[in-house]
């Protein structure tokens, strides 16, 4: 496990196995170690770590073949997360995914660039929207088809720390205090 902290988060890096029960176990262990959690404020299940206690903790999840990223707040303030491997190759036309996920606007500022310029430019969307939809808990859905440039209560940062080869994203609400 790699972990750090920051002013405003922390986050732990740990490795996802192949059987989803050990990757759940490990991730339990790894919360209520840095947690502090005595009293099994701590639940997780199939779709993810959720905290239920009377303390205020914001809490994410993001993964993808082979790394877990874990992400929260020790002063409550919501978060949300997403994380891609950097090289990550897309099996179908990044336009067409874009027409037909994507905001039309967005869609439309993907197919004016490059190839290259496109790739990393529809992974950074892909990114923010997962992020938004865990942090509004409004799912994918919802953040996939609103435009981003337009939700002005919300900021996005990089991770801290960001192994190589990965790519993440972090989303917060600007109300929030840090």
């Amino acid at each position: 496990m790699r972990s750090f902290r920051t002013g405003a988060y922390c986050g732990a890096w740990i490795p996802r196995e192949a059987d989803r029960l050990t990757t759940r176990a490990r991730i339990e262990a790894t919360l209520r170690e840095v947690l502090c959690d005595p009293d099994g404020s701590l639940e997780v299940n199939a779709s993810g770590p959720h905290w239920i206690g009377t303390r205020a903790i914001g809490l994410s999840y993001a993964h993808d073949e082979n790394t877990v990223f874990l992400v929260w707040t020790p002063d409550g303030r919501p978060v949300g997360v997403d994380l891609e491997p950097a090289d990550r190759q897309l099996k179908h036309s990044i336009t067409a995914l874009a027409e037909r996920f994507f905001h039309s606007s967005e869609a439309a500022t993907l197919a004016r660039l490059s190839e290259p310029e496109r790739t990393v430019a529809f992974l950074d969307l892909w990114l923010r929207k997962e992020a938004v939809a865990k942090l509004t808990r409004r799912g994918l859905v919802y953040s996939l088809a609103i435009n981003l440039d337009q939700l002005e209560e919300i900021e996005f940062e990089e991770p801290a720390l960001l192994p190589r080869g990965k790519r993440a994203v972090l989303a917060f609400f600007k109300s929030s205090t840090r």
